[in-house]
């Protein structure tokens, strides 16, 4: 899970450095390097967005195993102090 703060922090990092160099070598106009840093910015965010989904789904798919394994760690603790208390008596 650390790992996806790195991603998105490197992601964030790219996106800033490509928009400061655009606006740094722009030949053209500022109303033009403008709508090209839009396009760019939509295109970096629509990036994050599927990176973002992809590791959300992880996450869940990590979550879901640890809820798994949990109940089961339940019901066997729940056996075995059936089993303790049968022996008992």
């Amino acid at each position: 899970m650390s790992n996806s703060g790195g991603i998105i922090a490197a992601m964030l990092a790219g996106c800033a450095i490509g928009v400061g160099l655009g606006i740094l070598y722009a030949p053209d106009k500022g109303e033009v390097t403008r709508e090209k840093m839009k396009e760019m910015a939509k295109e970096k965010a629509e990036e994050f967005e599927v990176a973002f989904d992809k590791n959300m789904e992880k996450v869940r798919g990590k979550i879901d195993e640890l809820i798994e394994d949990l109940e089961k760690k339940i019901e066997s603790f729940k056996r075995k102090e059936k089993e303790e208390k049968e022996q008992e008596a």
